[in-house]
C-alpha cells in the first residue's frame, strides 16, 4: 500500500511538472479561473436545487467551453434555453426572457455582473459580489449611534430576498437601505421588528415621516389621482376599503 501511495505521488508530481512546462503562468491562471467558475455554477445548481428546465439550461449555457468565465449576451442565453426546451419537450419555452430573469433576480439575487454593449445586455455569474454589496448596505449604519446590528440587516436582506419590501424592486435599481419603519425620531427602536429593507430613493422620500402619513401622502395619493384621472376612483375606493377589511 505504501509503495502504491508513493507511486501515485510521483505520478502527480510528474504531471504537475509537465503541466507547468506546457502552459505559461497566464495560461495556467486562465485554466484555474475557468475551473473555479465551473465550480461556482455547480454550487449554484445545488444551492437552488436546479435539476431540470430553463434554469438548468441557462446555467448549462454558462459552462459551455466558449462561455466559461465570460460575459454572455442575455439574448443568446434565452435562445439556448428555448432550443433546449424544444429538444426536450417538443415545445418552445413559453417566456424565455422571464425564465432567465427569475433565475437572476429571484433565485440567485445580487450574484450577477451586468454590462451593456450597444443595445445588448451581457451578464456573468459572479457570486462573490453579493457579500460586497451587502457590506456596503451594512456599512452605512456602522458609524451611526443606536442603529441596526450587522446580524439584523443580514437577516432582513435574506428575508426580503434582497429586494425592497414595499415595491419589490431589486438592488440594481437604485440600491437598497436598511430603514427604521417607525423613525427613531418618533420613538422607533433599532430592533429586528422595526427594520425594513427599502429602495434607497424611496427611503429618501420617506425620511422621518411615520409610515401611514408617508404612504397616504405619497404612494396612495399618487395612485388615487391616477384612478381619478381615468374615471375609476369610486370603484377603487370600494375595492381598497374591502381589501383592508378582509386583510
Amino acid at each position: 500500500m505504501e509503495v502504491n501511495k508513493q507511486h501515485i505521488k510521483l505520478i502527480i508530481e510528474d504531471t504537475k511538472i509537465k503541466f507547468n512546462e506546457k502552459f505559461s503562468i497566464h495560461k495556467r491562471l486562465n485554466i484555474l479561473k475557468k475551473i473555479i467558475y465551473w465550480k461556482q455554477i455547480e454550487n449554484a445548481k445545488k444551492k437552488c436545487n436546479i435539476k431540470k428546465g430553463a434554469n438548468l439550461y441557462a446555467l448549462e449555457f454558462l459552462i459551455l467551453p466558449q462561455n466559461l468565465n465570460r460575459y454572455v449576451r442575455i439574448k443568446d442565453v434565452q435562445e439556448y434555453c428555448n432550443t433546449r426546451t424544444k429538444e426536450k419537450t417538443g415545445n418552445p419555452l413559453g417566456d424565455p426572457p422571464r425564465a432567465f430573469e427569475i433565475l437572476r433576480k429571484d433565485k440567485l439575487p445580487l450574484e450577477w455582473s451586468e454590462i451593456k454593449i450597444g443595445k445588448d445586455k451581457y451578464v456573468k455569474y459572479t457570486p462573490h459580489i453579493k457579500e460586497k454589496i451587502c457590506l456596503e448596505i451594512i456599512d452605512t449604519h456602522k458609524n451611526k449611534s443606536d442603529s441596526f446590528s450587522k446580524s439584523i440587516i443580514d437577516e432582513k436582506l435574506k428575508l426580503s430576498n434582497y429586494r425592497c419590501c414595499i415595491t419589490g424592486i431589486p438592488q440594481d435599481n437604485g440600491g437598497l437601505a436598511a430603514d427604521h419603519f417607525i423613525p427613531k425620531e418618533k420613538g422607533g427602536v433599532s430592533n429586528s421588528d422595526n427594520c425594513i429593507i427599502i429602495n434607497k430613493l424611496l427611503n429618501e422620500k420617506k425620511n422621518k415621516k411615520m409610515p401611514i402619513e408617508w404612504f397616504c401622502e405619497t404612494l396612495l395619493t399618487n395612485f388615487m389621482n391616477i384612478c381619478k384621472g381615468i374615471g375609476i376612483l369610486e370603484d377603487c375606493k370600494d375595492k381598497i376599503i374591502k381589501f383592508i377589511q378582509d386583510f
